[in-house]
């Protein structure tokens, strides 16, 4: 049986011995192979390195967006300034091109402008003396004067009125230039409008306080509106008045032409005689009133047709020249000269017609053209 004893107490070099050996156990027992621990670990080791690779996975990812966002800002921007560049030549260009453009045309178009307000008012001068007609010798001489600066040499120096049946005075009033149609570089055809005051002397009769008849002379005022074609040509020494002024009424679309006559004279005088007989017919149908639906039967062309629908009375037809067509057989050009009067003043004045016919059988012809007649200017 154990007595019971106080336990010897260890020195200090015991006890640190002591200590030493559980640190060795314990250093040795931590180097024990552990295999909970070590999948542990492992387990541990691979969150890691997924947590390692998505991040700089993450990092890689933001980096190439952010280099893609700034690049393509950089594209861009250097579009838009190359296009703002490019934008600003193309303008540049266009605003060069209708500079010169305009430094091109507007003398021109200043100078074609500067053309036919000449034009117009040459023309307006020439009908306000052309218009204006008084009887006696004296006043035809001072309106031969006057016009002869108008007309071109050669033509009438009465500008084709017949002095020889005035059976009053006429006055200028007024006109207005409807139209001016450049025919080339030097021919405009002008159609204006002119309003006269005609005067002459008629007779009325009336009864006295007795009952008888009397006779008075008293001077009749009458107004009129009348439509000519005026063609005008021009070069650098001024305007002349290369034909006398032809009368017509107000059509749509009305277009005058004119064209050189070369062919050879027709001597064949039936048929001069035939084409005489048929133009008469014409023109007396052409000046009549409320008949202009009939000229329509002298034409080829119904819609050729023309009238002049009592603006002006036929008279005469003189100076018939028929030339034969030799590229065209049956086909010939007629020049003629017709005096035509005014049925409100009475006063008579000759024009020059062209016509192309085409012959239809025997004693027929048929109008192709009409127009006035165009002189030659040397």
């Amino acid at each position: 049986m154990r007595k019971w004893q106080k336990k010897k107490k260890p020195s200090s070099n015991e006890a640190s011995q002591g200590i030493k050996e559980k640190v060795k156990e314990k250093a040795s027992s931590a180097k024990k192979y552990m295999p909970n621990l070590l999948k542990k670990d492992e387990k541990q080791k691979e969150k890691d390195q997924v947590i390692i690779k998505r991040a700089s996975m993450k990092r890689s990812t933001a980096t190439t967006i952010g280099r893609v966002i700034m690049i393509g800002s950089i594209v861009i921007v250097a579009l838009g300034v190359f296009s703002a560049f490019r934008h600003n030549l193309v303008l540049s260009d266009l605003e060069d091109q209708v500079s010169a453009q305009q430094q091109d045309n507007s003398p021109k178009n200043n100078q074609n402008t500067q053309n036919l307000s000449a034009i117009e008012y040459f023309t307006t001068q020439f009908m306000r003396h052309y218009t204006s007609i008084e009887p006696g010798e004296d006043k035809q001489k001072e309106r031969e004067e006057a016009l002869q600066s108008f007309l071109a040499t050669g033509l009438d120096k009465d500008a084709g009125i017949d002095y020889a049946n005035i059976p009053g005075s006429q006055r200028y009033d007024s006109s207005d230039v409807v139209s001016i149609k450049p025919k080339d570089n030097h021919i405009s055809d002008v159609s204006i409008k002119v309003h006269v005051t005609s005067t002459k002397e008629v007779e009325k009769k009336s009864k006295d306080k007795d009952g008888k008849e009397k006779v008075e002379k008293k001077n009749e005022e009458k107004k009129a509106t009348l439509y000519y074609l005026v063609r005008v040509y021009e070069d650098k020494n001024g305007y002349s008045v290369i034909d006398l002024p032809q009368p017509y009424m107000p059509k749509q679309n009305q277009q005058v032409t004119v064209s050189e006559n070369e062919e050879n004279k027709n001597t064949n005088a039936a048929v001069n005689n035939e084409v005489r007989s048929f133009l008469e017919s014409f023109f007396k149908t052409y000046t009549a009133k409320d008949r202009s639906d009939e000229t329509k039967f002298f034409f080829k062309d119904s819609a050729k047709a023309q009238s002049l629908n009592g603006l002006m009375n036929y008279v005469s037809m003189d100076d018939v020249s028929v030339y034969e067509k030799k590229s065209s057989k049956g086909q010939y050009i007629v020049r003629c000269s017709v005096k035509l009067e005014q049925p409100v003043t009475g006063i008579q004045s000759n024009h020059n017609y062209e016509f192309s016919l085409q012959q239809d059988g025997q004693d027929k012809f048929e109008i192709l053209t009409m127009k006035p007649i165009s002189y030659k200017i040397n």
